[in-house]
């Protein structure tokens, strides 16, 4: 049985990837707290097309998979096989994510609204590691507090 939830995130990825690379910048409300602090759930990403070439580490890129988008932070960038590779990872996750391909890259993150103030992420690279450890205990302790306040996003 198709999940409506789920296939109502792949049309929006789907929407967003065909905007993207045709050079329309798209924005996408954030979920989750992988990012956290720089976007928070309930944030509002603008997702600006990025050439490959351009991307470099610190940034925070937008890539397909499956049936949505991820928004993390670009910690590498290596060929193998003559082939391009991107590591990603998000700011409060215990480890990095799979490698990602130059054709799953969407874009990169260029603002971020909170409310009614923006600003543009700060490319930090590489981020220490007990920067990762703290925030992913602060995500821990954020998502507890929501679960036994019984509010859901």
């Amino acid at each position: 049985m198709i999940n409506p939830e789920e296939e109502n995130r792949k049309v929006l990825r789907d929407l967003a990837d065909e905007l993207l690379s045709k050079g329309t910048s798209v924005r996408l409300k954030a979920s989750g707290y992988s990012m956290y602090p720089v976007v928070r759930p309930g944030n509002t990403v603008i997702i600006k097309p990025v050439e490959p070439e351009k991307l470099q580490c610190g940034m925070i890129v937008a890539w397909k998979r499956e049936k949505d988008m991820v928004v993390h932070r670009l910690i590498l960038a290596y060929e193998s096989g003559g082939k391009k590779y991107f590591i990603t990872r998000g700011d409060s996750c215990r480890s990095s994510d799979k490698p990602v391909t130059v054709d799953m890259i969407a874009g990169r993150v260029e603002t971020i609204y909170r409310g009614h103030k923006f600003f543009r992420p700060s490319m930090i690279h590489p981020i220490p590691e007990r920067k990762y450890r703290m925030n992913r205990f602060i995500t821990v302790i954020l998502a507890y507090l929501k679960k036994i306040r019984g509010i859901k996003d």
